[in-house]
C-alpha cells in the first residue's frame, strides 16, 4: 500500500470526534508526542488518532449498530474469527489501488477463501453521529527472520522486572521456542539464554545476555498508534522509513497474553528484519517488525509489527536503549 497524507485526509471524517469521547490517556499521549513532535501534518495525525481510538472505546461501551452486514463467500472462515471479531479488528485505511478506497475496521482472515478483500457491511457509532465501513481481508504471515536467530535482529536491552537480569527482546519466532533456559546463539559469538517467550500467540522474546558495558537510557513507549503515524524501523544495517496503515485496539487490551495486538505498516521490510525496534522519529518505542503481512488475491501487502507495551507487559521487563 502507498500512503500519502492526501488519501488519509479525504478519508477520515472532516471533524474530530467529540472530546468527551476520546479516551483521555489516548488524549494525553497526543498532547505528548504529536503535538510537539516534528511532523508536517500534526493537525490530521492527531485527528486519526482520536477516530481510531474513540471507535475503539465505542466498541467497548457497545454504542454502536451493525448495518446491512452479510457473510462473506467463505462462511466457515467467518465464524472462525466470530469470537471477539470486532475486539480484533483493526482501524485504518484500505489499499485504495488493490481493495478499495476508505476508512474504516478490517478484520483479517487466515486460510483460504475465494475474495481477497470484501466489504461486509457498516457500523454505526451512535455517539460519535459516524458510519464506517466494516471489511474483512484474505491475508498470510510471512514472518521475516532468518533462518538462524543468530541472523535476527534485536529491539533493544531490557531488565527483567522480577530479578533485575540484564538481556535484550526480539521476535519470538526468531527463537522458535518458548522453553526457558534454551541457549541462543548471538551475532557477537556469545550466547544467551532465554527467559520468555509467548511465541505463539504474543510474537517476543527476552533472551537473558551480559549487561550493557554502559547503562542506557530508559525506553519511553507510544501506546496508540494509528494511521498515518510515521514511524522508523531500525533495522540491523540501515533505517526503513513507514507508516502506520491501521492498528489495532491497544487500549488496556495490551494487557494479555491471549492474542496478539498488531499493528500495521504500508509496506513491509525484508527477510531478517524480524524484531527490529519500530520506534516514532521522536525515539518512542511502538512496536517490534515481525514480517509481511500479504493479501494473495488482491495482491496487496503490509509490515506487520507487535505493540510493544503488550511485548513488555508478556514479558515482564522494562525497555532500554
Amino acid at each position: 500500500m502507498e500512503y500519502s497524507d492526501e488519501y488519509l485526509l479525504n478519508q477520515l471524517p472532516g471533524n474530530t470526534p467529540p472530546s468527551q469521547l476520546v479516551p483521555v490517556e489516548v488524549e494525553l499521549e497526543i498532547n505528548s508526542y504529536i503535538e510537539h513532535g516534528d511532523y508536517e501534518n500534526r493537525a490530521l495525525l492527531a485527528r486519526s488518532v482520536r477516530w481510531t481510538y474513540s471507535i475503539f472505546s465505542e466498541l467497548g461501551f457497545g454504542h454502536y449498530r451493525l448495518m446491512n452486514i452479510r457473510l462473506p463467500l467463505t462462511q466457515i472462515a467467518w465464524g472462525m474469527r466470530s469470537h471477539g471479531l470486532l475486539e480484533m479488528s483493526s482501524v485504518g485505511l484500505y489499499d485504495p489501488d488493490r481493495e478499495e478506497r476508505g476508512f474504516g475496521l478490517c478484520i483479517d482472515v487466515l486460510g483460504d477463501v475465494e475474495q481477497g478483500f470484501d466489504i461486509i457491511g457498516y457500523i454505526q457509532f451512535t455517539r460519535l453521529q459516524q458510519t464506517f465501513p466494516l471489511a474483512v481481508r484474505h491475508v498470510i504471515t510471512e514472518l521475516h527472520s532468518a533462518p538462524n536467530p543468530v541472523n535476527a535482529t534485536t529491539s533493544c536491552w531490557a531488565k527483567c522486572n522480577a530479578t533485575g537480569d540484564w538481556g535484550v527482546i526480539t521476535a519470538g519466532h526468531a527463537v522458535g521456542t518458548s522453553l526457558q533456559g534454551v541457549s541462543v546463539p548471538m551475532d557477537d559469538g556469545s550466547v544467551g539464554i532465554l527467559r520468555r517467550s509467548f511465541w505463539q500467540p504474543i510474537d517476543a522474546a527476552f533472551v537473558i545476555t551480559p549487561a550493557p558495558q554502559h547503562q542506557p537510557n530508559l525506553l519511553q513507549i507510544c501506546n496508540f498508534p494509528a494511521a498515518g503515524i510515521p514511524v522508523v524501523v531500525d533495522c540491523q544495517s540501515r533505517i526503513e522509513n513507514r507508516k502506520v496503515a491501521s492498528a489495532c485496539n491497544s487500549q488496556g487490551f495490551y494487557k494479555t497474553r491471549s492474542w496478539p495486538v498488531l499493528f500495521f505498516l504500508d509496506n513491509p521490510c525484508i527477510s531478517g528484519d524480524s524484531g527490529a525496534l519500530v520506534r516514532l522519529r521522536t525515539g518512542e518505542a511502538a512496536g517490534i517488525y515481525l514480517g509481511a503481512e500479504p493479501s494473495p488475491v488482491t495482491g496487496g501487502t503490509s509490515g506487520r509489527a507487535l505493540n510493544f507495551a503488550q511485548a513488555m507487559f508478556s514479558l515482564h521487563t522494562t525497555p532500554y536503549r
